[in-house]
């Protein structure tokens, strides 16, 4: 077989901590051994780690003397800036609880975070100064919103301010920091109710770093961009691991033209992005215009990657790419497909599948599909992911039934259905509540979205499960087409109709805009849903 031979290397995962007082010590120690190498950009502003550390330590001790301690949550409401993974660090360093948020939420779903979390102080960036301000409002717990950026309202504490009244110092902590203690709450994206809080501590963060890391090849040597919002899974993976290895940092928030610059400009090695946004690439008319020749690996997923887009991808990019498999549950730890295996598959039609891969488990993960009685599947037949890392949760914060429902014996249960063939690869199917049941036979939608990315006309679509008096629900796809282009609901129908079978064909098509999305590039197939439901009991 051409493929590489399959091994799970088992670490000490109680070493991992090693001179590390806790997670935040790691700008530390680059300081320490690194501090004259440019560390973290973000548009004009440019600090070496030894820069960093001092600014990490300002803001620490700055919010300490405000009467942030051990075990506080600190809400963080911002697009992505320098100032973001300050605090993620000073936090850590004084043993507080960081609790990103999505910026895109309206005013009741940040309170209720900030309520669900118990946060006593929000951290706005310039956009969002009016929205922390009614959100503190509507908040017992809040007792202070700081302002980032310039112009700071003045009944907002202004966070350059405190980094100025802040100590160079490495900070101490109220108490010493163990490494079970909390670093880290995830709020899910909500895709199927309410966001809930996922816990991590320092422990279980580091080691989910040190598997990742190995598992995308990130170095030191490594100039990384990162588009990904801070806020999301992807966003803090991807700043976590550049940190952990000490990489040269641009951060930005993406755009297609500042992304396509960023690269050239700066000479970007590596870089992670969601199918979404590969799409907006290399569909641009001017990609050629860009010298992206520095690019090294692309580290993508999120979401499925129809295949002409990663063809299109591999044309213009000329690099290696990595596709990983994870959840907000699981933090960093997942699956992974290398990139001589994309190599193999994009050259030999034999091996074409693998494209449709994630891939299989990083070393040191144990990954399983399984049926409803907790068994092993056979290749090929549908069942749930699990997964089992010592960089999984701790649970979900306040939760306990949630947790119970999705933590079993240290396995987490993702939702994700998957099959698995042979030599181990899985292949995501769906979300477990995605899947159609119509007249009794199961349609996976992203089989249907499969087929018609396959049409010159579609740029994006989704496929949904609609109310049908007969049988219980009908396929109807949500299609976004290309710039310019033209197609008719008969003319989708009638090719899936060549393509599938008759029950997995839609019956309905829907042309739309654009289409809803979590941070992560995933469809908010909820969000389409709603308006067919919403005079039924049952929804699916």
């Amino acid at each position: 077989t051409p493929l590489r031979p399959f091994f799970r290397l088992l670490l000490p995962c109680d070493m991992m901590f090693g001179d590390l007082k806790n997670f935040g010590d790691i700008v530390r120690r680059h300081a320490e051994y690194s501090g004259s190498r440019m560390g973290i950009v973000f548009e004009d502003v440019r600090l070496t780690w030894r820069e960093v550390n001092a600014r990490v330590n300002r803001i620490a001790s700055a919010l300490q003397r405000r009467g942030v301690g051990h075990g506080d949550r600190v809400a963080i409401l911002s697009r992505n800036c320098h100032q973001y993974v300050e605090l993620l660090y000073g936090l850590a360093k004084i043993g507080a609880v960081s609790v990103p948020i999505n910026y895109r939420l309206t005013e009741r779903e940040v309170a209720y975070i900030c309520n669900d979390a118990g946060a006593i102080m929000l951290v706005a960036g310039p956009d969002y100064f009016s929205l922390a301000e009614q959100v503190a409002g509507r908040s017992p717990t809040i007792k202070e919103v700081i302002g980032l950026g310039k112009d700071v309202p003045r009944h907002l504490l202004d966070y350059e301010a405190l980094i100025r009244e802040g100590e160079e110092s490495e900070p101490a902590p109220d108490r010493p920091i163990e490494p079970e203690d909390l670093l880290l709450f995830l709020y899910t994206s909500g895709t199927t109710g309410f966001p809930k809080g996922v816990m991590y501590t320092h422990r279980r963060t580091l080691i989910g770093m040190f598997v990742h890391v190995h598992a995308i090849g990130s170095h030191s040597s490594h100039r990384v961009m990162l588009p990904a919002p801070l806020y999301s899974a992807a966003g803090i993976a991807g700043i976590f691991c550049a940190v952990y290895v000490g990489s040269f940092i641009v951060i930005i928030n993406f755009e297609p033209q500042r992304a396509l610059e960023t690269i050239e400009r700066e000479r970007i090695t590596f870089t992670n992005l969601v199918p979404t946004t590969i799409q907006m690439l290399v569909t641009r008319d001017d990609i050629d215009h860009y010298d992206l020749s520095s690019l090294r690996v692309l580290l993508y997923g999120g979401a499925p990657m129809p295949e002409p887009v990663l063809r299109r991808a591999a044309a213009v990019f000329r690099c290696d790419f990595r596709q990983t498999y994870a959840t907000s549950e699981t933090g960093c730890s997942g699956t992974v497909l290398e990139p001589h295996e994309h190599r193999l598959a994009l050259a030999d039609e034999r091996w074409t599948k693998l494209l449709m891969s994630c891939g299989r488990p990083q070393c040191n993960v144990a990954v399983r599909v399984v049926n409803d009685a907790g068994e092993r599947v056979s290749p090929g037949e549908v069942g749930e992911i699990c997964v089992y890392a010592d960089g999984n949760m701790v649970g979900y914060w306040n939760n306990p039934q949630a947790t119970a429902e999705a933590l079993r014996d240290g396995w987490v249960y993702t939702g994700d259905l998957a099959t698995i063939d042979e030599e181990g690869y899985i292949y995501l199917v769906d979300r477990k509540h995605d899947m159609i049941v119509t007249g009794a036979l199961n349609v996976y939608p992203s089989e249907v979205e499969r087929v018609l990315y396959e049409h010159p006309a579609v740029f994006e679509c989704a496929v949904i499960g609609v109310p049908h008096p007969v049988w219980g629900e009908a396929v109807k796809a949500v299609v976004v087409l290309k710039p310019g282009a033209t197609a008719s609901e008969e003319e989708l129908i009638a090719f899936c109709k060549e393509r599938l079978a008759g029950y997995k064909t839609p019956k309905s098509v829907d042309f739309a805009p654009r289409l809803p999305r979590n941070p992560t590039g995933k469809v908010l197939r909820r969000v389409l849903r709603e308006p067919y439901w919403k005079d039924y009991r049952r929804s699916i």
